[in-house]
């Protein structure tokens, strides 16, 4: 997906046995495949909301069509394996868009718009919006702005702030982090932000990283890319404890991932663990799948995907991961499947 001033950022068995043998089916495949999405989407939005899963914006259409940025809110029912479309589009047409959930509440937080010229450059905007899931006939709403326009930054969630870490502006990535306090509906650094409450600066610039909240009550920010292009993709993991969650703090090294990317579907809690799946680096999409322990600081290697996926995000539900969409290779390709990571699936027996 190159171009001059940005590039996109994406991420049977059979057995043969006398019949009266009662034989242990091999193990399962970790991945699945889910029901396809209404339409293509290519760096949405993706979050979770109860057993639902959240896909806002994003490319619908290739290069080819004029890259449009589609304003519909899809949801997946995993208990019902059903797409609807929430009855409100969201308020603007974004991609790379920062989404999360607290409660009953949806926040779309900033994101870029559709390309401004034909070079490519995606304008990264800092207004935000909220709409409650639970109120028929809501309206979304207008809330603070974040301090520095951005999209492409990894989402933590610990009600009631949604954390940004890193992500891209216009024509750079950065190493900012900042929160949304969503009581205060103000944003941290900001006027209702005293300093010392701030996190510090990532130690390099990363769009398109993963984080995740540790137990202690820390985060560990991992990979990501060092601009706006694949080929800088690093594997880097950046670790910040309790106790230094100040402007005065610094970030301490992880285990680096094994796979060095930028860009993967990515949640947490999955086996007490952040699960990483596909991503991008250099010229190629990706299918690796790897769980990092933010308590023991190690990474496991999980059953590749399916294919390899890059330009969306995922969401944790039921120890679960859901990967809508994307690319198979670096282009602006979207596509409308939905792949369904599950390493707590195993086979039963079977009378054969």
């Amino acid at each position: 997906m190159a171009n001059n001033r940005f590039i996109l950022m994406f991420a049977l068995v059979g057995c043969g046995d006398s019949p009266s043998t009662t034989t242990p089916d091999a193990p399962t495949s970790a991945w699945s495949m889910g029901t396809a999405l209404d339409g293509p989407r290519l760096e949405s939005g993706v979050t979770a909301y109860g057993n639902t899963v959240v896909v806002v914006g994003g490319f619908y259409t290739n290069q080819e069509h004029g890259l449009l940025v589609t304003q519909e809110v899809d949801l997946f029912d995993t208990t019902t394996s059903t797409w609807s479309k929430l009855a409100v589009d969201a308020p603007v047409a974004r991609h790379h868009v920062q989404v999360a959930t607290i409660g009953t509440t949806l926040y779309l937080l900033g994101g870029l718009d559709a390309a401004s010229d034909a070079q490519l450059d995606f304008p990264a905007r800092d207004d935000c919006y909220s709409i409650d899931l639970s109120t028929p006939g809501a309206a979304w709403k207008p809330i603070a702005t974040m301090p520095v326009p951005r999209g492409s930054a990894a989402v933590v969630v610990s009600a009631p702030r949604i954390y940004l870490f890193g992500g891209s502006s216009t024509t750079e990535a950065l190493a900012s982090n900042v929160y949304y306090d969503t009581l205060k509906d103000a944003w941290c650094p900001g006027a209702a932000c005293a300093t010392t409450d701030q996190l510090p600066d990532l130690p390099a610039p990363r769009s398109h990283p993963a984080a995740v909240r540790r137990t202690d009550g820390g985060f560990a920010v991992v990979g990501g890319l060092s601009a706006l292009a694949s080929f800088t993709a690093a594997n880097d993991v950046y670790v910040l404890p309790l106790a230094q969650q100040l402007s005065s703090g610094t970030w301490g090294s992880g285990t680096p991932m094994p796979t060095v990317r930028g860009g993967c579907a990515f949640g947490s809690s999955i086996e007490g663990k952040l699960i990483c799946a596909g991503g991008e680096m250099g010229q190629a999409a990706l299918s690796a799948t790897e769980g990092y322990d933010p308590v023991e600081d190690t990474w496991t290697t999980f059953e590749k995907m399916p294919v390899p996926t890059a330009g969306t995000l995922g969401a944790a539900i039921g120890q679960r991961l859901f990967v809508p969409g994307g690319a198979r290779e670096l282009q602006f390709q979207p596509t409308d499947t939905l792949y369904i990571f599950s390493p707590l699936d195993t086979a039963g027996s079977r009378d054969l």
